[in-house]
């Protein structure tokens, strides 16, 4: 997800105004609302795609490893402990 960032040089939000394709810049010194190429419009879309994938992906894993810790220490309470 962060390389993916990394590679549409700060651009986020995408939006189309009046057939103009628009991204948000962020920029530290030119922070606002720029005109892109078509091209940019549709790889700043494809990265912002990509990072709301990685989010479900990441609770999806919190998850199972929440699942199979539990099993491991069910696993373990139920072991007779030696005399």
């Amino acid at each position: 997800m962060i390389f993916s960032t990394a590679g549409e040089k700060n651009l986020q939000s995408a939006e189309v105004r009046d057939g103009r394709y628009f991204a948000f810049d962020t920029t530290a010194h030119s922070r606002g609302t720029i005109e892109v190429s078509l091209s940019q419009y549709q790889a700043v879309l494809e990265s912002d795609q990509r990072s709301m994938l990685a989010i479900p992906g990441m609770l999806f894993v919190g998850a199972a490893y929440f699942v199979l810790a539990a099993g491991e220490l069910r696993r373990a309470d139920r072991t007779p402990k030696p005399s």
